[in-house]
């Protein structure tokens, strides 16, 4: 019989102790070994052993007497021990003399254990813990533990061996959502269960040494139950509820009753356990997770508290009812709490579209107005405001499957549509006197002299036109593009920070429009003509410019770009000054339905765009980003038939009707120099499709203008970076609505305009224009009040800190919108816009977070920003009256 096959551990103690003595011995033969026992010696094994190839004999010897008796029948030719409690004193000289080394040995199991581990030292409080004597000897005795020879091991370091070699990993190397993976685990689970009651305490304890309270909760569910995940799950959406729901505390006294044995774990206890339950699902989505998924909701409806799965991160009822939620409240907390869920980022358009709602209604509350002195007015407007409007109504429009829902996002549209559409009535009214050529804004026919030339001097460009692309579609592109991990800067030439639009030609349509722009002229023509005129232009600097249409794009030869392309692009000495590529995904998009699935926009959405963005990049080029003409969608049109024109204009053989205008003159390329123009969203002459273009209206005419500066690039002189979308968009503050903007100021008057004084050394040197501190009463102003704050705000230098009333601007935006914005929304609040959002929080936590307790700090990568509300009052607290 082996010693591995020995059952008990002391006697494999004693077997490991002569092993021990006989490696020391020569010669072995007739030696007896004295083996020391606490207690009355018993041998249940066999006697007869044999111990590296050696025979010995064990004898028990309750007495001096029967020591004597084993002495004089020691086999002369083997080994004999002896296991006796009888002191050294009570057998006497003769008998020790006849002992190897002259003495008794000692061998308990904690010998035993530092034989099997062979270690330096072993620290002492094992000895007291029998449960990880008994765990480490039977693991060191099946191999299962790492080689600990020659270290000191202290009772952490046993304990963690004894958990890596029961769980299979390390419990130190792991964080509590990674131990829920591990018990989660079915090997684990049923090796759990079959450890000693005292071993699976004393390795509870170190969990919870490790990970917390939390983590026992883990470790006893596992013993008890089999879909642990799942039944953490649940406990996360009880634990989740507020304390004044009933049903979440009866089903809380349900679920610990039924699943754990007392001493029972406490809500806190069991909300640590869920957390990590939630975050496990975030980081390990698999089939089997969601169908632990189902289970949890299945498991929940046994304990009759379907309702309280609203409170759940993770279950598909939790993110429908919280979807429905933000739909009826349109409040920041509660489209806050949707897109926690774990489902919204799956079901972003259905997040985007309530969220949408929401700031089509912040919009409608800031009681817009339509009033329009000139059409540079309009564009100006629509570029600052309105393509935003559009972005929001083309996502509401899209409906959603939830009947809740889709009822708050159609009356959000009925209200928003007609408001919408009375902006259109004030610009036809311009456009239809408007002269060939406008001063006060951009034209299509003078972008390319006013704009791409002049910034062609300072680098080389890359002018991409994308084909219908309108407001809207620019805004989602702007956003993705300008988001900090992309390195791309918008910058504009209007001295408050806005948009421009530029006036397309009419009707709206590639023939008309498109031409004009490449040939800086009102024209018509085709793509050879456009090629033509745009490499001749006079105003290109040296190096010239070329121009690629759609078919220049195909990848060849392993290239993701067309050779002629890929040539003009390379940043090498001799390549174009300006390089101008057309790109139709937009376009095309608008008889194929795309829209219709998603209205949003992504830079991947448009084949070739990230590949030239990329090239322009590595180049260092301007990109400047715009279109030909806009477009509007279907939502429910109304047809009327005529022949010899566009899906959104005719021939003027018969009078204007509803929802018409006419429009004469030498912008009016079509035909005899007139034609009449659709002049709303709901009318079309053609077939149905899911968007057109060639009517009158400010999604069809203002074409989108954005001007993007690669990582690493200056700001050319007489451009700025870009204020950002407007406030009831970010939600940073809902003011009512003042004038449209002004339009732009036309080159002429921009050559005498006077340069912006420069700015300082310092972040904050020479800040702009703080908000106003006056009268204030909200959080923001308790929190310049307090003494706390006032002390740290002058410890700091000027120049490292904004001033105390950005900080009160800020932290009341943020209060107002639930503790958290887009980082743009809190710039605009701190009247920073084209500011680094992170120097901007970073500045502010030099003051804030205090002790690095983070109370304000970039979320979601630096897109957001986020307000700890309670550590604020608990680090700066408001004076009480």
């Amino acid at each position: 019989m082996s010693t591995a096959e020995i059952a008990s551990a002391g006697e494999r103690a004693v077997l490991e102790r002569v092993r021990s003595q006989l490696a020391r011995v020569t010669e072995p033969h007739g030696l007896v070994i004295g083996i020391r026992t606490l207690e009355p010696p018993v041998w249940q094994s066999e006697p007869e052993q044999r111990i590296d190839e050696r025979p010995v004999r064990i004898a028990a010897c309750p007495s001096v007497l029967a020591v004597l008796d084993a002495l004089a029948g020691a086999d002369r030719a083997g080994v004999t021990v002896l296991l006796t409690d009888q002191p050294e004193s009570e057998l006497g000289d003769a008998v020790l003399a006849r002992l190897h080394r002259g003495k008794l040995l000692e061998a308990d199991r904690y010998t035993l254990l530092g034989d099997l581990l062979d270690a330096r030292t072993l620290d002492p409080r094992i000895r007291a813990e029998s449960w990880l004597v008994d765990a480490l000897i039977a693991l060191a005795g099946a191999e299962a533990l790492p080689s600990v020879t020659g270290a000191a091991v202290s009772r952490r370091r046993a304990v963690g061996l004894v958990a890596a070699a029961r769980l299979g990993v390390d419990p130190e190397q792991q964080d509590l959502p990674g131990l829920v993976a591990v018990f989660d685990e079915t090997a684990v689970r049923s090796g759990w269960r079959v450890l000693g009651e005292a071993e699976r305490a004393g390795l509870v304890t170190h969990l919870e040494e490790l990970h917390g309270r939390g983590a026992g909760a883990v470790a006893t569910l596992a013993q008890q139950r089999d879909d642990v995940l799942a039944e953490l799950l649940v406990a996360a959406a009880i634990t989740a509820a507020p304390a004044s729901e009933t049903r979440a505390a009866i089903a809380l006294g349900g679920f610990t009753q039924s699943r754990f044995p007392t001493p029972r774990p406490t809500p806190a206890d069991l909300t640590a356990a869920g957390r990590a339950a939630v975050e496990h699902t975030r980081r390990a989505t698999s089939a089997r997770v969601s169908q632990q998924i189902r289970r949890a909701e299945a498991l929940l409806d046994e304990l009759d508290a379907a309702a309280v799965a609203t409170y759940s991160d993770v279950l598909p009822r939790g993110f429908g009812e919280r979807l429905a939620h933000a739909a009826t409240s349109l409040e920041a907390p509660a489209l806050t709490a949707l897109e926690a869920h774990v489902e919204a980022r799956a079901q972003q358009h259905r997040v985007s579209r309530v969220r949408a709602a929401l700031r089509l209604q912040r919009w409608l509350d800031t009681r817009p107005t339509a009033d329009y002195r000139t059409t540079g007015e309009a564009l100006a407007h629509h570029a600052r405001e309105l393509a935003w409007v559009d972005r929001a109504l083309a996502q509401v429009r899209a409906g959603d499957a939830d009947p809740r829902v889709a009822a708050v996002l159609t009356r959000v549209a009925a209200q928003a549509g007609p408001a919408r559409t009375r902006f259109d009535s004030a610009f036809v009214a311009r456009l239809a006197v408007a002269p060939d050529t406008p001063a006060e804004s951009l034209a299509v026919e003078t972008l390319l002299p006013t704009v791409v030339g002049p910034l062609a001097h300072t680098r080389g460009v890359l002018l991409v036109v994308v084909d219908g692309m309108s407001g809207a579609v620019a805004g989602d592109l702007a956003e993705r593009l300008t988001d900090h991990r992309s390195g791309w800067t918008e910058i504009v030439r209007s001295a408050d920070g806005g948009r421009e639009a530029v006036l397309a030609a009419l009707p709206s349509e590639t023939r008309f429009s498109r031409a004009s722009l490449f040939l800086a002229a009102l024209s018509v023509g085709g793509q050879s003509d456009e090629r033509a005129a745009f490499a001749a232009h006079p105003f290109w600097p040296p190096g010239g410019a070329v121009l690629i249409h759609k078919a220049g794009l195909a990848p060849r030869n392993g290239g993701d770009l067309g050779p002629e392309l890929e040539t003009a692009l390379a940043p090498a000495e001799g390549s174009p000054r300006v390089i101008g590529v057309v790109l139709n995904a937009v376009d095309d998009a608008l008889g194929k339905g795309r829209q219709s699935i998603d209205p949003a926009w992504r830079p991947q959405d448009i084949p070739g765009l990230p590949q030239l963005l990329d090239r322009a990049a590595t180049a260092g080029r301007v990109v400047v980003l715009t279109s030909d003409h806009g477009h509007v969608l279907e939502h429910g049109s109304q047809l009327r038939n005529h022949s010899g024109g566009g899906a959104r204009w005719r021939p003027a053989t018969e009078p204007v009707g509803p929802d018409e205008v006419m429009v004469a003159g030498p912008r009016m390329l079509s035909g005899d120099g007139r034609a009449v123009l659709a002049a709303t969203d709901g009318l079309r002459y053609g077939a149905r499709a899911y968007g057109y273009h060639g009517g009158a209206t400010l999604a069809e005419v203002a074409i989108p203008l954005l001007v993007l500066l690669p990582p690493g690039v200056d700001v050319p002189p007489g451009w700025r970076q870009t204020r950002g979308a407007p406030e009831w968009w970010t939600g940073a503050a809902a003011t009512p609505a003042s004038e449209p903007a002004p339009a732009p100021r036309s080159a002429e008057t921009t050559k005498t305009r006077k340069k912006p004084s420069a700015q300082g050394e310092g972040l904050f040197a020479r800040p702009a224009p703080a908000p106003r501190p006056a009268r204030r009463s909200g959080r923001g102003a308790a929190l310049l009040a307090s003494p706390i704050f006032q002390a740290a705000h002058a410890e700091m230098p000027a120049n490292r800190v904004p001033a105390p009333a950005v900080f009160a601007a800020v932290v009341d935006a943020l209060v107002k919108a639930g503790g958290r914005l887009p980082s743009a929304a809190v710039l605009a609040a701190a009247n920073s816009p084209g500011r680094n959002p992170r120097g901007l929080v970073t500045a502010m936590g030099r003051v804030l977070n205090r002790d690095s307790y983070a109370v304000l700090t970039p979320v979601d990568g630096g897109r957001a920003v986020a307000l700890d509300l309670a550590l604020l009052d608990e680090q700066f607290p408001p004076k009480r009256s």
